[in-house]
């Protein structure tokens, strides 16, 4: 119950973000990426940075100190280099060197260790103790200082601890005199109050430049992205326009071809067709030809006339109805299509199955003339040979698919996209914006033209 619940509450503001990110343009989103690794790169640089720069600082202060233990504490320890422990006048030296008003640097705490053991400290109850290794200490036995800055352990003093001050806390080799041979360590407490200001302020000054950086970088990112993706809107909305220009020419010389080619076949038809029918009942007037061999002869050659009239008039014929009807321009596309089913039925004797579901009233007249092309090129052409075909129009969401499909045998190669018509198609569809596909499935094959209707002129 408890799961469902945040899963209630949590789910819709995911997918709204998730949706307004999809609504986030390309660039922006590209900013956006950048703009995290640069912010991720930032933080990491920047912290490594700061870190070494406090390391630095630290350890500046540190040889600083260990040059005050070098000069004053290492000649007073000499006896260290032959004994593990130090007499007691060179302790009441020690003590005497680190009251106030003679070091001069506030030093709250001083110990100096063989081993691992303080053999010396200016808190009496700490020498004789014995700790565990440190690194800090490795560090120092090995010739080198070790500060610490506020990183004290279970080793040092609580009154130390309690002081609630910044503690800078060095560890420093002291040396035999003349041989350079380390014989004991000295660590020194020493309140840092400037040092943790220093520390602090480059830290500070190292994250303000690249927060600004990073800053100034993003902005300048996001303002180019912004005016790219003005200039792209820009060269898009351009391209729209061309491809709509463009479109739009190439629809309207589809519909002046089309137009030509239905008054070239309206003049076929009332012009050639009639004249040659007009000679062939010229001819079937003429009297019967007398008996002789001279008359029987032109009797002949008459009928010769007649029979090249005769092929000639059914050419023409055919040739007129290839072209564009001129019924088109007034019909619908359902009645376009229809006309072409039906024209390819009569003169094949084949039966089509003929589906038409819901479609706009108004479609452009380069795609009926279109369709209507198709159509009878697709029945005639490449389902030539086939005993059972389809013809499916519908129109989805202003997407309009006329569908040609035709069974094809087994032993039956299936149609190639290099046929002549199928390329003409193709070109002719594309031209006023549609798509031509191709598909062949085991016993068929389909010849699809789609047409996006609102990406057209809407014409009569």
């Amino acid at each position: 119950m408890i799961t469902a619940s945040l899963m209630r509450f949590c789910l819709p503001p995911v997918v709204q973000s998730l949706s307004r990110w999809q609504g986030v343009n390309f660039l922006h989103k590209i900013a956006a990426a950048v703009s995290l690794v640069l912010l991720i790169g930032t933080v990491f640089v920047a912290a490594m940075i700061a870190r070494h720069a406090g390391e630095a600082i630290k350890d500046r202060y540190g040889a600083e100190v260990a040059l005050y233990t070098d000069s004053f504490v290492a000649p007073l320890v000499q006896e260290l280099a032959t004994r593990s422990t130090i007499s007691e006048g060179t302790k009441k030296e020690l003590d005497n060197l680190f009251s106030p008003t003679v070091i001069g640097r506030p030093i709250v705490g001083f110990r100096i260790w063989a081993d691992n053991q303080i053999i010396y400290s200016n808190s009496q109850r700490m020498i004789g103790e014995r700790f565990p290794g440190s690194p800090s200490r490795t560090r120092a036995w090995r010739g080198g200082v070790s500060a610490e800055l506020n990183e004290l352990d279970g080793d040092d003093d609580v009154q130390i601890r309690a002081l609630g001050v910044p503690i800078l806390e060095v560890y420093a080799p002291l040396r035999q005199i003349g041989t350079g041979r380390i014989i004991a360590l000295a660590e020194t407490y020493e309140i840092a109050n400037d040092l943790a200001e220093d520390v602090t302020s480059a830290q500070a000054s190292i994250w303000l430049i690249f927060a600004s950086s990073a800053a100034l970088i993003i902005f300048l990112l996001f303002v180019l992205a912004g005016r790219g993706a003005s200039e792209l809107g820009r060269l898009g909305r351009e391209k729209d326009e061309v491809r709509e220009r463009v479109g739009s020419a190439n629809r309207r010389v589809s519909e002046m071809n089309e137009l030509h080619m239905q008054q070239v076949g309206s003049e076929l038809y009332r012009g050639p067709a009639q004249l040659v029918g007009v000679a062939l009942l010229k001819l079937d007037s003429l009297p019967p030809s007398p008996t002789d061999a001279a008359a029987q002869a032109r009797s002949g050659d008459v009928e010769v006339i007649r029979s090249a009239l005769t092929q000639a008039l059914e050419e023409i014929r055919n040739l007129s109805k290839s072209l564009v009807p001129s019924s088109v321009y007034e019909r619908s596309l359902a009645e376009t299509i229809g006309t072409a089913v039906r024209r390819h039925e009569r003169h094949t004797d084949t039966a089509v199955l003929l589906e038409i579901t819901a479609l706009p009233a108004q479609i452009p007249f380069s795609v009926r003339t279109c369709a209507y092309g198709f159509v009878r090129e697709a029945l005639e052409k490449g389902c030539a040979g086939t005993d059972a075909n389809a013809v499916r129009v519908e129109c989805c969401d202003d997407l309009l698919a006329v569908q040609v499909t035709a069974t094809i045998g087994a032993e039956q190669v299936p149609p190639s996209h290099n046929q002549q018509w199928l390329r003409t198609c193709k070109d002719r569809v594309e031209s006023i914006g549609g798509e031509l596909l191709v598909k062949a499935m085991p016993g068929a094959v389909s010849y699809t033209a789609k047409f996006n209707i609102h990406e057209l002129e809407v014409m009569p």
